[in-house]
């Protein structure tokens, strides 16, 4: 179990919601959506005093299915942190969400992998105590991003006929804080089912990611229950909403 410490708050669709667990706190903030052209971005950064925990991103159609490059954490000279998300070629537009969050003394950084081969199913990984985990492409076809707390890796695969990827994580620290990682069912096999993984009591939900192993993936968002839902992006396929959790 990685040792680490965190928070989580929910901003989506204009509604805020806060968790708090102990001095810890976490809000989500929501870019605007992007534009449609191949590799329009979608920014979105914390407010000062947070630290960005997690960063995700969605598409919400109505068209474009399967067509997000995915999101990564950006870190400017001035050490400001961005959560980017990249629309793909015919996408209809994406959102980025990230994960902002305080506590006394809470430190995080951030890490990007090589890039994977182009093969089906290429990985890429980075080897980190995770708080979030992000996957993204210029080429749109990504199977996701994939955390696993308990041996401190963000793993990115590549989607069929993709050309490559990049995993890219946070790592966050503070006194007396653990993760773990939480996985849904598989969803439906129709366009726009879905996933949903909710923290255990006591809990709080820190990053948000769908995986899929058919590369149609519209990505993942936090409801107002503070609930992880992952969307699949096409027929006959599905997706799974994996969740870190950390108190």
């Amino acid at each position: 179990m990685a040792r680490l410490t965190l928070l989580t708050v929910v901003l989506m669709l204009g509604t805020l919601i806060v968790n708090t667990y102990g001095d810890l706190t976490c809000v989500t903030r929501k870019s605007e959506l992007s534009g449609t052209s191949d590799d329009d971005q979608a920014r979105v950064t914390c407010e000062e005093g947070e630290q960005m925990t997690g960063c995700s991103s969605y598409l919400p159609g109505p068209g474009g299915h399967g067509t997000r490059d995915g999101d990564f954490f950006e870190v400017a000279a001035t050490g400001e942190v961005t959560c980017v998300a990249r629309n793909g070629y015919t996408g209809t537009g994406v959102y980025a969400i990230a994960r902002c969050c305080k506590k006394d003394n809470l430190q995080c950084g951030y890490v990007q992998s090589p890039q994977s081969g182009s093969d089906d199913d290429a990985l890429t990984y980075v080897q980190t105590q995770l708080t979030g985990c992000s996957a993204h492409t210029y080429w749109k076809n990504i199977d996701g991003p994939y955390p696993d707390v308990e041996e401190n890796r963000c793993t990115a695969k590549n989607g069929a006929d993709g050309q490559g990827l990049w995993a890219s994580a946070a790592y966050c620290s503070a006194v007396s804080l653990q993760c773990v990682d939480k996985r849904s069912e598989k969803s439906g096999g129709q366009q726009g089912d879905t996933a949903t993984v909710s923290c255990d009591d006591g809990w709080v939900l820190t990053g948000c990611n769908s995986y899929t192993a058919y590369k149609v993936n519209d990505g993942a968002y936090v409801t107002d229950a503070d609930e992880c839902v992952a969307v699949n992006g096409g027929n006959n396929n599905w997706v799974e909403a994996i969740a870190i959790c950390c108190q």
